[in-house]
């Protein structure tokens, strides 16, 4: 782990968190949605809930891995990993984003009320962010350790 950059231990422990809290979170909806208790103001605690604990333990981890790395600084090859990774990001939020849209005019077209929900369109949001939040933390890792 020594060998690795601040960058690359962060993308790791970020995507680690982040999977956890985000099955945690999507395994909380779903359970909610079988016991028909899925409604906004619950979905809003479960959505604060698990964003004030991974913003913890993210900190935590950041201020350990800092105290242990030391001081380091953003190169050239760091910035274009970012970028490389935050493009192929944004495309798949885009593709998310265009398939909810499409997901809601079907669902009103073929007069399936269920996909036109608040709390589901809100959750396939939030199911689209957290992939996509997923795949740039993925492909960080990737970058940096195919030396990009």
């Amino acid at each position: 782990m020594s060998s690795m950059s601040f960058q690359e231990k962060s993308a790791w422990g970020t995507l680690v968190s982040l999977l956890v809290i985000g099955a945690l979170y999507f395994s909380s909806v779903i359970n909610l949605w079988r016991a028909e208790q899925l409604h906004m103001a619950a979905m809003f605690g479960l959505s604060v809930g698990f964003t004030i604990l991974l913003v913890i333990i993210l900190v935590g981890f950041h201020i350990l891995v800092a105290a242990i790395s030391g001081a380091e600084n953003e190169d050239e090859r760091d910035r274009l990993i970012a970028w490389r990774s935050g493009n192929t990001s944004g495309l798949v939020l885009g593709f998310c984003v265009v398939s909810i849209v499409l997901m809601i005019i079907g669902g009103g077209m073929v007069g399936a009320s269920f996909w036109q929900q608040p709390v589901i369109i809100a959750n396939a949001l939030m199911a689209g962010v957290f992939l996509s939040t997923v795949v740039e933390l993925a492909l960080t890792i990737w970058f940096h350790r195919r030396g990009i």
